[in-house]
């Protein structure tokens, strides 16, 4: 595999830093106080500490794909600005500025996960090499079921994803509740991916990258691998719609950690109540069928009513 991929420029990343500064109200910057540093994974971070009737000071990380569309964030103070921290003496805003950094560098980041999605074009399946980078983590709408909710997986390179799925069709919420004893992580053309594949293809970029991209590719190629048994996979059925599905799969291989992108209180209620409607449905069509396999077992002398749903 090729090693780390490093974008780093420092002139785009100054004038970065400048046009986000000119977006902020902030009073007057203290310019000699800056302060530099650089992750393990070498992406490049700055402290800014300005004044106006107190100190603040903001971290600008060089965050990548800046040049998309951002269409949802979370755990950010604003569009360029990573966090915020305001403090009555300018003492006290350079100890922790400086406190800070040392804990980036060390790669200390902390438990909160901070993270911009932002919008591909729309011609990412046909030039999805232009696009993506390979341990991008990427998201797309689940399907009309559950429009709220996303469908991630991981991009390995030479156009495939490692993604949770099963193996008779693209992952959609009908398919998972009805067969998620069938699905596991897997790997498939970035074709496969996508329903349909005109659909609209985000990438989840963290701001604070925690695995290199060599060590993400690594561990999903393992965790997905189709050459061995279902059963080897990652939690292989042990699917789960909202405490073990793809999002986890995707943020472990990523972050080092299960989590989920849609955790937002309010989606959260949204997304599990229509999957309790689905999963309903689904599990009154499988009780269905196996009264009707029941009935089919039982000896021809034995007298048993049977009360289907549609007879209910």
């Amino acid at each position: 595999m090729e090693e780390e991929i490093n974008d780093y420029n420092p002139q785009e990343f100054c004038e970065h830093i400048e046009s986000v500064l000119q977006n902020e109200w902030m009073g007057d910057e203290i310019v000699e106080e800056r302060i530099w540093g650089e992750t393990p994974l070498k992406q490049h971070f700055v402290f800014v500490i300005s004044k106006f009737l107190w100190y603040a000071v903001r971290l600008i990380v060089d965050e990548e794909y800046r040049n998309f569309k951002v269409t949802r964030e979370s755990e950010v103070f604003s569009d360029g600005v990573l966090c915020k921290e305001e403090f009555w003496t300018l003492e006290n805003a350079r100890k922790y500025a400086k406190e800070k950094c040392k804990n980036l560098e060390k790669g200390e980041f902390g438990s909160i996960f901070s993270y911009r999605i932002r919008k591909l074009p729309l011609d990412v399946i046909e030039r999805f090499e232009e696009y993506l980078k390979p341990g991008d983590h990427i998201q797309r709408n689940l399907d009309g079921f559950l429009p709220l909710a996303n469908h991630e997986g991981v991009y390995i390179g030479d156009g495939l994803i490692a993604h949770i799925n099963t193996e008779k069709s693209t992952t959609m919420a009908k398919t998972i509740l009805t067969e998620k004893l069938e699905a596991h992580a897997r790997i498939d053309p970035f074709q496969g991916f996508l329903s349909p594949e005109n659909q609209e293809v985000r990438i989840v970029v963290h701001c604070l990258r925690r695995r290199s991209r060599k060590d993400i590719r690594a561990i999903a190629h393992r965790l997905a691998d189709n050459d061995v048994t279902p059963e080897e996979r990652y939690d292989s059925g042990d699917y789960h719609f909202t405490k073990q599905n793809c999002q986890h799969f995707a943020s472990y291989c990523v972050l080092g950690e299960q989590w989920m992108t849609d955790n937002d209180p309010f989606f959260n209620k949204i997304i599990i109540k229509a999957a309790n409607l689905i999963g309903s449905a689904a599990a009154s069509k499988i009780m269905s069928g196996e009264r009707e396999k029941r009935s089919e077992s039982e000896s021809p002398g034995t007298s048993i009513e049977i009360v289907r749903d549609d007879d209910a």
